[in-house]
């Protein structure tokens, strides 16, 4: 799941209440949680020295508990306390009287105030700084002297660890560009995802994020469930194993419109995809060109030749039998002849369609079109061609609300193509993809997931588990490609042949 503040807020009560558990006793666990995951990530026994820089409140409160674990470990920790105005929470308090009474006979376990440590900082090479100053509830931007705390954490050459979220970040809306906050390289946070922590502008603040399981109860979605993070079990569960007594006519057939004399690519990467995922035919629409590529790179592919010899400008699927599925797109090209063509398919076909690349953009163009989109088409922009549907955004959380909007309004799944792809539903859910990797950011890996997509709902699956389904797959045949590829070398066919490994893999098959 995706949860705001208020969710977890929520959640931490009725744990406390159904357990029944204390704060503090909620406190420990999850900082012991931590510190478990930290000394496993981390080769703590080569670090000099661990600064946990602690605030007044109950962020604070789990920094002196990590403090108080790591000194049991026998590890050299400096407590620094940021509370500027005095007032502290409870847990906060008990926290800290623990710290006092454990330092008479844990020589290695230090306490000071920031200012104290500012005037006299340690000399160690190998730091751990461990960010506990302010947790999930921050509502403003940190100023004087916290800023000042943030800025002196992100000037030192350390390590840094953030404790639930890096502080002065806002993880339920947009962080000002110019507000003060942790530059941490790993985040340890509790649950559940933040939205936060999934958008590009914050990735340089976030690092590498761990959820950590610490039991905290499910709540009703009233306070704040705000998308889901797709899981492999659930994904696996949508992968139908082969039927024994299938043949090609029951595994589908998908009419591909993609290719033209200068990206004739694009139609073999897309066919080879969906032939690749499990379609039973798949019959390409196509200029002479391509058609006469098609044949040596793909045998398998049918073919459908254009009278235009440039680009694609009419096709007579009424006469192709037995189709299931359509997409159009990929390598078309913004002719007034392909935009006559994708005019005659929103007229003719009503069931859904894979939109993609090229077809967007004609879309973009002549946005009176996009009143005819076939309920629950399919639309996989990237960011760019996102912005040319629906306007430019202020920042990734605007995108996100748009994304979903423009869903709703048009009555259609959108797929927002990128590092942790975003899919969004007509009735307004919204998933994250947590497959892929910076290897996939290669001209034609957009086209390898259109023939996924045609794949899929030919072969019937709803649009809407088709969207899932293809985005986890198209992630995970990127991560098995990988495998035997850096991410400068890996291209859009490595993608392609590797996705008979992720349905592998997602079957639990290796």
């Amino acid at each position: 799941m995706i949860v705001t503040h208020n969710y977890i807020r929520e959640s931490e009560r009725v744990t406390m209440e159904s357990e029944p558990i204390s704060s503090t006793d909620l406190m420990e666990r999850a900082a012991a949680t931590l510190t478990d995951q930290l000394i496993k990530d981390v080769r703590i026994g080569d670090v000099e020295q661990i600064l946990v820089f602690c605030g007044p409140g109950n962020n604070g409160g789990d920094g002196l508990v990590i403090a108080r674990l790591l000194a049991y470990c026998h590890r050299p920790v400096t407590v620094v306390t940021a509370c500027f105005s005095g007032v502290t929470t409870p847990d906060f308090d008990i926290n800290y009287q623990r710290i006092q009474q454990m330092k008479p006979d844990f020589p290695n376990l230090q306490c000071v105030t920031f200012e104290e440590y500012r005037d006299n900082p340690t000399c160690a090479t190998m730091v751990v700084a461990v960010d506990a100053l302010f947790g999930i509830g921050l509502s403003r931007p940190l100023s004087g002297e916290y800023a000042e705390v943030v800025d002196f954490i992100n000037a030192q050459q350390h390590y840094v660890v953030a404790v639930d979220v890096p502080s002065g970040l806002f993880i339920d809306c947009h962080t000002p560009k110019e507000a003060h906050r942790i530059k941490a390289h790993r985040t340890y946070s509790f649950q559940w995802q933040k939205w936060a922590f999934l958008l590009p502008e914050n990735a340089e603040t976030v690092g590498t994020v761990d959820i950590l399981d610490i039991g905290l109860r499910r709540v009703d979605d009233q306070f704040g469930r705000c998308g889901e993070y797709l899981a492999k079990e659930d994904m696996a569960r949508l992968l139908i194993p082969p039927k024994k007594y299938a043949h090609k006519g029951s595994n589908g057939h998908g009419l591909l419109v993609a290719g033209s004399r200068t990206m004739p690519g694009a139609a073999i990467l897309s066919a080879t995809a969906a032939l690749r995922s499990g379609i039973g035919k798949v019959t390409v629409h196509t200029t002479a060109n391509v058609a006469a590529a098609l044949p040596i790179a793909l045998p398998e592919a049918i073919l459908d030749i254009d009278i235009n010899e440039n680009s694609v400008s009419s096709c007579h699927w009424e006469e192709i039998p037995g189709l299931n599925a359509v997409a159009i797109g990929p390598g078309i090209g913004q002719s007034s002849q392909s935009a006559a063509l994708l005019r005659d398919l929103l007229d003719d076909i009503h069931s859904p369609v894979v939109f993609d690349a090229d077809a967007l953009n004609l879309l973009a163009k002549n946005k009176t079109l996009l009143a005819y989109l076939p309920a629950n088409s399919i639309l996989t922009p990237h960011f760019k061609e996102f912005e040319r549907l629906a306007g430019t955004s202020e920042n990734d959380f605007d995108r996100i609300e748009r994304v979903s909007d423009f869903a709703k309004k048009h009555n259609v799944i959108v797929i927002l193509k990128g590092a942790n792809s975003v899919i969004a539903l007509p009735d307004g859910k919204r998933f994250v993809n947590p497959t892929g990797n910076p290897g996939m950011a290669t001209a034609g890996s957009g086209d390898v997931l259109t023939g996924i997509l045609l794949a899929l709902l030919a072969k019937g699956y709803a649009p809407q588990l088709a969207a899932l389904l293809g985005t986890y797959l198209h992630g995970l045949a990127g991560d098995c490609a990988l495998e035997t590829e850096s991410p400068e070398s890996l291209i859009a066919s490595d993608i392609a042949k590797n996705i008979g490994k992720a349905m592998k893999r997602l079957r639990g098959g290796e």
